[in-house]
């Protein structure tokens, strides 16, 4: 009798830990799931971003990004096609993740600033020129808006409109692009006019817009 009841004993003991180790495993199951959807949805914002700057700017990824970006997106088809996460393959897939946004926002930094300098230096020259200097200020915000990789689409927007604006003001100039006035500024916003680019056009332009007085000079060593 009483070792029937030890045995039932066993036997009850070894079912609550049974159950213990499947809810435990469940419990497992559930946060690698959740994990993963976290995964995905991370992976969804920075394509959405990607897409955003090719839309609204002429940067292409190289062929590294966008080869490790279907690496890892055919990780997470497994994944999903196996109908279960795992912690192992979550981690896998966030250090992948983490080399891919690394490297897509060192490609987004030097895009940014090949093709932006010139613009920004651009319309900081001619904010003394024009009527109304705010125009100017609105439009370099707008473009600096992007100049660090970031998941929000609308920065990339907000550039593109900075950019726009920008040739807006720049055409409001009324000035050719390949006249001499125009060099004159584009050198102004480098930082290496000299009077030798004084030309009588631009002397001209100068007195015609009433600014001689708002252009300095000073010796370089």
């Amino acid at each position: 009798m009483l070792t029937d009841k030890l045995n039932a004993c066993i036997i009850d003991m070894k079912t609550v830990k049974e159950m213990e180790t499947a809810s435990v495993d469940t419990k497992k199951q559930a946060d690698a799931n959740y994990d993963f959807k976290q995964i995905v949805q991370d992976l969804q914002t920075t394509t959405l971003a990607l897409k955003a700057t090719i839309d609204n700017s002429e940067f292409k990824p190289s062929m590294l990004v966008l080869n490790a970006l279907k690496s890892y997106l055919a990780t997470c088809d497994k994944v999903v096609n196996d109908g279960a996460a795992s912690s192992s393959t979550n981690t896998f897939i966030r250090t992948e993740s983490k080399k891919v946004v690394a490297s897509l926002a060192g490609e987004w930094s030097d895009y940014y600033q090949r093709s932006t300098a010139n613009v920004i230096s651009l319309l900081e020259t001619v904010k003394v020129i024009i009527p109304d200097s705010n125009k100017a200020t609105y439009a370099i915000n707008k473009i600096r808006k992007a100049s660090n990789w970031n998941t929000s689409p609308d920065m990339y927007i907000l550039m593109k409109q900075g950019i726009d604006d920008a040739d807006i003001i720049l055409k409001s100039l009324d000035l050719d692009e390949d006249s001499e006035v125009m060099a004159f500024l584009k050198l102004v916003s480098e930082g290496s006019a000299t009077v030798q680019n004084l030309t009588e056009e631009v002397l001209a332009w100068l007195r015609k817009e009433g600014i001689e007085n708002k252009l300095s000079i000073s010796f370089s060593v």
